[in-house]
């Protein structure tokens, strides 16, 4: 039996479960290729919660159990409520995931624990101090996210083995714990990646002299630099280019974002969307020539691989994620934070290169059909495969 502990809320009712779709979708994977009982320790879903791509099944129909959990803001479990979670720690032979504080009951009752991590810790710290405001609350902020840490690190080193998501956590982990790996997390399967044939459609289309499509995907917030795509767009019409970029996605950044192109009199050629359904952004990436990425954070972000996939080379800010990710797929151009401007000289000058652009986008494309998600999602399936018994556990409770 292996417990799976999530943050992302659910809701049990009336023989219903409604849980996130991305989540759901992996966990069965899980039971699919593990053969094994598992059994998911999420919050509850209240009243406010934000939502974002919910799905709702009746219980019958999911190949896995949800024990839904009421803790705090942080996460953090009632002790009557850890209490309820003991037996179930202790008949399992896999705890896959850090949360809840679950992994020190695991390792109170000897059994084995995997951790799971995506965040290195200066984008730990940017997640916990951009949307505060003032010197003293940001240090504040900072000095809690620090003590954070040290009790991570405490827990991957009492791990059997951590999975990173990303190559930032990947090298920050392995400092510390000898055995690590690495993987790369996005929904971008084999079946996904763009035709070699339509790819080379596009490009040549490109070259016959079809205005360039520029695209962005993702939430419009500060530390995915949703502004700075706007700069960047708004710099690049300035240098007289012909193109379009547009913008998919939704946060708090989305009203300015549009006033600004609405002030610099471009929105026939910078345009700002609302978010739309994964497989019609697959689509759109299919037919676009370019991503451009102003992300400040260092997180692992599932756009690199999905933007590959569509055969598309990157224009980035050089974040430690992309970065790594540029150096192993040699795919796109990495340039300084923050300055938007630089960034648009850099795309000038790659669309002003065919060939260079069309190298580009084959080894996106070749790079991504070498991690996409069947692959990497083996790679963590093999890795916790040894943990799991012959057979379920069982739960007295």
């Amino acid at each position: 039996m292996m417990i799976l502990p999530t943050y992302s809320p659910c809701r049990v009712e009336a023989g219903r479960l409604r849980i996130d779709r991305k989540f759901h979708v992996g966990t069965c994977l899980y039971a699919e290729r593990l053969r094994t009982r598992i059994v998911v320790v999420a919050p509850r879903l209240r009243e406010g919660d934000r939502q974002m791509d919910f799905v709702e099944l009746p219980l019958e129909e999911v190949p896995y159990e949800v024990r839904p959990v009421a803790c705090d803001g942080s996460f953090r479990l009632e002790p009557a409520e850890r209490e309820a979670l003991r037996p179930l720690v202790a008949n399992a032979d896999l705890l896959y995931g850090l949360g809840f504080d679950l992994q020190a009951l695991a390792r109170e009752l000897g059994r084995p624990y995997v951790g799971v991590v995506e965040y290195n810790l200066p984008t730990c710290i940017q997640v916990a101090t951009l949307p505060v405001s003032g010197r003293l609350r940001r240090l504040v902020r900072t000095l809690k996210t620090l003590v954070g840490f040290v009790h991570e690190v405490r827990d991957l080193r009492g791990a059997r083995s951590v999975h990173c998501n990303g190559y930032p956590m990947y090298e920050q982990t392995r400092r510390f714990q000898s055995d690590c790996l690495l993987y790369l997390d996005s929904r971008m399967g084999e079946a996904m990646v763009i035709e070699a044939e339509r790819l080379e459609a596009r490009l040549a289309s490109l070259v016959a002299g079809r205005r360039p499509r520029l695209l962005y995907s993702g939430r419009y917030e500060a530390m995915k630099g949703a502004l700075d795509v706007v700069e960047v767009g708004l710099a690049l019409a300035a240098r007289g280019l012909d193109f379009e970029l547009d913008l998919y996605g939704q946060g708090e950044q989305a009203s300015g974002m549009r006033r600004r192109i609405e002030t610099a009199g471009e929105g026939a050629r910078v345009r700002v969307h609302e978010a739309i359904p994964y497989p019609e952004l697959v689509e759109r990436s299919a037919e676009a020539d370019l991503f451009v990425c102003c992300h400040v954070q260092d997180d692992p972000s599932c756009t690199y691989l999905e933007a590959s996939g569509a055969g598309l080379p990157i224009a980035g800010y050089g974040n430690r994620m992309w970065r790594h990710f540029a150096a192993a797929a040699g795919s796109g151009v990495v340039t300084p934070m923050k300055r938007p401007v630089a960034l648009a000289e850099a795309i000038g000058d790659l669309l002003a290169a065919p060939d260079r652009l069309a190298t580009l986008s084959r080894r996106a494309r070749a790079f991504a059909l070498e991690h996409c998600f069947e692959r990497e999602f083996e790679k963590r399936v093999d890795a916790i495969r040894p943990y799991l018994g012959p057979g379920p556990g069982t739960d007295p409770a």
